[in-house]
């Protein structure tokens, strides 16, 4: 099978960029910390209504929206059973 010039150059960009991907690859399973990731999963199934899991793991900001909506949910929970 002949090759134009355009498809190997083509086939050559393609590779290149596939290689350019796996080097910037990071699994998403990887984490950046060396935190416990059973502790983690504990703390979500108790605790993960409060944001705990996320805290434990180094990202303060999404733990506090975990807690300020769990909050907020409670508040509107409370206010629709007074009427």
């Amino acid at each position: 099978m002949v090759l134009t010039e355009a498809k190997r150059r083509n086939i050559e960009e393609k590779e290149k960029y596939r290689a350019e991907m796996k080097s910037n690859y990071t699994p998403v399973l990887e984490s950046k910390t060396n935190k416990n990731r059973i502790a983690a999963a504990l703390l979500a199934i108790f605790l993960g209504s409060f944001g705990i899991h996320k805290f434990y793991l180094g990202k303060p900001k999404l733990s506090a929206r975990f807690f300020l909506s769990f909050k907020f949910n409670i508040l509107g929970f409370k206010k629709s059973k007074c009427f």
